[in-house]
C-alpha cells in the first residue's frame, strides 16, 4: 500500500498484519516526526478514504493541537477525580499546560469496524498524569476530533460504552 504523505508502507517487523511508514514531520506536533501504522487497512476496499483521512491529518497544524487543549485538560480532571488529585503525579495550571505532559509515540490509522465505518486517526502518547495506559487522541476523517482518554483500543464513546450509535 501506498499513500502520496507517506510513502510505500511496509509490514511491521512485530506484527506483520500492521503496515507502517516511515517517520514524518507531523505539522500537529510541531513537525516532531512520527510514524503511522495503518490496521486492518492493507485489502481495504476504500483506499482513498483511508489516504483523505492521511491527508486531512498532515493538514492539521498546532493551532488545531491548541483547540484540543480543553478536551485533555478534562481527561486530565477525569483522572485526578478517579484515583485523587495528589496521586496523579502531576498538576496541570489549566487547558493550556496539559501539552507540556504529553509525548506522543505514533499516529494509529483504523477503519471503524462497526457503525459509520469511518477511518479514524489515533495520536498515541504517553502522559503524566495517565503513565499507566497513556493517552490517546482521535479524529475521526482525520479531522474531526472525536475522543480524548486513556489509550484503550476504543474509537468513539460509543465503542467505549458499548452503546449503539
Amino acid at each position: 500500500m501506498r499513500i502520496d504523505q507517506l510513502g510505500e508502507l511496509t509490514p511491521d517487523r512485530d506484527v506483520p498484519e500492521w503496515l507502517v511508514s516511515n517517520t514524518v514531520a507531523i505539522p500537529y506536533f510541531s513537525g516532531a516526526r512520527l510514524r503511522f501504522v495503518f490496521d486492518g487497512l492493507e485489502d481495504d476496499d476504500k483506499p482513498d478514504e483511508v489516504a483523505s483521512a492521511v491527508r486531512r491529518f498532515l493538514g492539521l497544524s498546532v493551532r488545531d493541537r491548541d483547540e484540543a487543549a480543553p478536551r485533555l485538560f478534562d481527561n486530565y480532571r477525569e483522572i485526578c477525580t478517579a484515583i485523587g488529585e495528589g496521586r496523579v503525579g502531576v498538576a496541570l495550571g489549566g487547558p493550556a499546560d496539559a501539552w507540556n505532559h504529553v509525548r506522543p509515540d505514533e499516529i494509529r490509522v483504523t477503519r471503524r469496524s462497526r457503525g459509520d465505518r469511518k477511518v479514524y486517526v489515533q495520536i498515541t502518547a504517553e502522559c503524566a498524569w495517565e503513565r499507566e495506559h497513556g493517552l490517546q487522541i482521535v479524529y475521526r476523517d482525520g479531522f474531526e476530533l472525536g475522543r480524548v482518554s486513556q489509550q484503550d483500543g476504543h474509537l468513539t464513546p460509543a465503542d467505549a460504552l458499548g452503546l449503539s450509535d
